[in-house]
């Protein structure tokens, strides 16, 4: 059984980022969750909430996207999960251009920061799941 657990909706459009952040700071400051990895928690979220907009809804969206928050003990669980078309990013090769091209690092920025990251495609919703 979770220590802590919550769950968070927000709509899929740009202007809920904000909103998106602080409710995840505050669910984790709840559980006892340090400053730094409260950051790295917002960033993120932020990669996948923006990714799911940008290339999965194609633009603002009235569609929810929900996220969960986990903490047994020192581990720390997110489940992500939206509507928009099927994409798993686990399937993505690492990235191999030079640093200073544009775009296709935040997979590799989930990725390396993260313990475990799996995907799920659960009837009509991509669900990601990231241990920390």
């Amino acid at each position: 059984m979770a220590d802590h657990f919550t769950d968070i909706s927000v709509s899929a459009r740009h202007s809920e980022l904000p909103d998106l952040h602080r409710m995840l700071a505050e669910h984790a400051n709840r559980f006892g969750i340090s400053a730094e990895d409260v950051l790295r928690l917002q960033l993120l979220a932020e990669e996948l909430f923006t990714n799911t907009i940008s290339h999965g809804y194609r633009g603002d969206s009235d569609a929810t996207i929900h996220l969960s928050l986990t903490r047994n003990g020192n581990a720390l669980h997110l489940c992500y999960e939206d509507k928009a078309p099927a994409f798993d990013p686990t399937k993505i090769p690492e990235k191999q251009e030079a640093a200073s091209d544009i775009g296709g690092l935040g997979i590799c920025l989930i990725r390396g920061m993260c313990k475990k990251v799996r995907y799920e495609r659960r009837n009509d919703s991509n669900v990601i799941d990231i241990d920390f």
